[in-house]
Parts: C-alpha cells; structure tokens; sequence
C-alpha cells in the first residue's frame, strides 16, 4: 500500500506538533489518507472513467487502485487532512473563546480542501496502464474548467 504522508511530512508544515505531548501521529495519517483516497473516489475517479469507459455500460466500470496513484503528489493534501481533522481536534479544548489549535485546524481544513481541489484541477498522476512510470498523458487534468452537471 502507498502512503502519502509521515510524521516527518507533518513536521515540515508544523515542526512544534510533537511539543503538545502527542507522540503518535500513525493513526491520525492513515485516517488522512482514507480521507483523501475516499474524496478522490468521488469527485475524480467517476471523470476518469468517463473519458476511458461509458459508465453506463454494466461491467466496464472499474475501482481507483490506489496503488498506481502517485503519493508525493498527495502528501500535501494528506498532511492538511491529518493537521485539520485529526491532529489539531485532539489538542484543542473547544472553549468559546478560539485556542491556537482551533484556529489552526480552521486554518488546515481550508488548505486542505484547496489542496485537494488544486491537485485535481492540475490532474492526478494515475499509472493507468500500470507501466511503473506516469506518462504526460496519464497526468492531464479529465476536464478543462467546464461546467459539470
């Protein structure tokens, strides 16, 4: 299985986190990464298959390997899940008045959410035909800034 993000990854956007007491960040990250395998089986992967398969056809719809992405591509985002919805949230006390982790999990969850969007717009490296390298074309974007019903 790929991973996308390590606690070395999550220092380098946050190097005091391991400050606050929390050592272990391993469960945090392979929620991250769930969360951004999952976004991209929702709002990517159905485009992909539009432009190789007619979904509509019973039995040529295939499943996002997870493998064949390109997890440096993802760390980014991986990292801004794992900081906005998971690391942050068990730090904070959610008083009324914000705490530092309040507001850098608020801060987080909008980067992340851009991130995501960004790397989607730019077009997933996708090793489609599964030959150890992504070519140019398996990195173009599914779709150009078009309207999407």
């Amino acid at each position: 299985m790929a991973i996308f993000a390590t606690i070395d990854d999550v220092t380098d956007y946050e190097p005091q986190v391991l400050d606050y007491g929390l050592l272990e960040f391993d469960d945090a990250l392979t929620k991250a990464q769930g969360d951004v395998e999952r976004y991209l089986r929702i709002h990517w992967w159905p485009t992909k298959q539009i432009g190789k398969y007619d979904i509509t056809v019973i039995g040529t719809f295939s499943e996002m390997e997870v493998a064949k992405l390109t997890p440096s591509q993802l760390t980014r985002a991986t990292v801004y899940c794992a900081l906005g919805y998971y690391i942050y949230p068990r730090l904070s006390k959610f008083e009324p008045d914000m705490d530092v982790f309040q507001i850098k999990l608020d801060y987080y969850k909008k980067m992340y959410a851009e991130e995501i969007d960004l790397v989607i717009r730019d077009g997933v490296e996708y090793d489609i035909d599964n030959s150890g390298t992504v070519s140019e074309s398996e990195k173009a974007p599914t779709y150009f800034l078009r309207l999407k019903r």
